[in-house]
């Protein structure tokens, strides 16, 4: 069996323990040949060199941006195989999401044989960019960019929370113009935020919200203040249904067309940088992750 690690070292909250050693440890002892691979400025020429024909597991040790490399990885190459993620990261928020251990070695004990696999959704931004919990963009989107490496570093997704409470800035409204398949609507907004699924330490929006339901969550905030938001917010985690001041669309396909460039999009907690057309589109079922058994 083979089994390939994408592994970015510089990712996340620091430890003293040796990772790369024990997920080779663990592979190895369940029979696994190992490639590893760091993501860094050599990665795209050394994946091209490798044989991935009959691989069985993909492991993403690291953060977002390592599981976005490794879903784009899987999707892009047609590997039949699942993805293992083994948090490393500062926020972690895709582990997170789909209810995965923490811990480095507790998250490696779900690869232990018979494997548990779970089909997701995948989003997919202009042909291009993947994302598998949520896109947004405005005032959430800078508090989110906005956190500092230390506070994520040292506090993990509770940086971003610290963030959110007591950052400085400024809300501004945002003109969209939201296309779906069959409808159009314009609407300004301090943030527009699609999600593909959402749980934050079993912290859930009470409207269900389903890796692998084939829809996409979209909510575009109209509120003026910063406690109308927070207040949006809560509302949603205790009532179904959304304040008056929140849009909410259900579909499976968005184009979202900005009368100017912006520089607060994020893409499941990273920052991306966007044109002013934004083809947001849902890739149904085009992933397996392992999960708790």
């Amino acid at each position: 069996m083979k089994a390939l690690v994408i592994f970015n070292p510089t990712a996340g909250l620091k430890s003293k323990i040796d990772v790369e050693g024990i997920v080779r440890h663990k592979l190895s002892n369940l029979g696994y040949g190992v490639n590893l691979l760091y993501l860094n400025r050599y990665f795209e020429d050394e994946i091209d060199k490798l044989d991935l024909n009959s691989l069985a597991l993909l492991l993403a040790v690291g953060g977002d941006g390592t599981v976005k490399v490794a879903t784009r990885t899987i999707i892009e190459k047609k590997l039949d195989c699942p993805l293992a993620i083994i948090p490393y990261g500062s926020a972690n928020v895709i582990a997170i999401a789909a209810g995965l251990p923490l811990n480095i070695k507790n998250a490696l004990k779900l690869i232990d044989e018979p494997i548990k696999t779970m089909p997701i959704d995948v989003g997919l931004v202009n042909k291009k960019n993947y994302f598998v919990v949520g896109l947004s963009i405005g005032y959430v989107s800078k508090v989110v960019i906005g956190a500092s490496q230390h506070l994520k570093n040292r506090l993990g997704f509770f940086g971003y929370l610290f963030t959110f409470i007591f950052n400085k800035i400024k809300i501004r409204k945002i003109k969209f113009e939201i296309k779906t398949k069959n409808r159009t609507f314009w609407i300004k907004g301090n943030s527009l935020i699609i999600f593909n699924a959402l749980n934050y330490y079993g912290l859930k929006v009470k409207k269900s919200i389903s890796f692998s339901d084939g829809i996409f969550n979209l909510y575009v905030f109209t509120s003026k203040t910063f406690l109308s938001i927070l207040e949006a917010f809560l509302l949603m985690i205790f009532v179904h249904q959304p304040p008056r001041y929140v849009l909410a669309l259900d579909n499976n396909y968005f184009k979202i067309i900005l009368k100017r460039l912006t520089n607060s999009c994020q893409l499941d907690g990273d920052y991306i940088k966007l044109p002013k057309i934004i083809e947001v589109e849902l890739l149904p079922k085009a992933l397996k992750i392992v999960v708790k058994k």
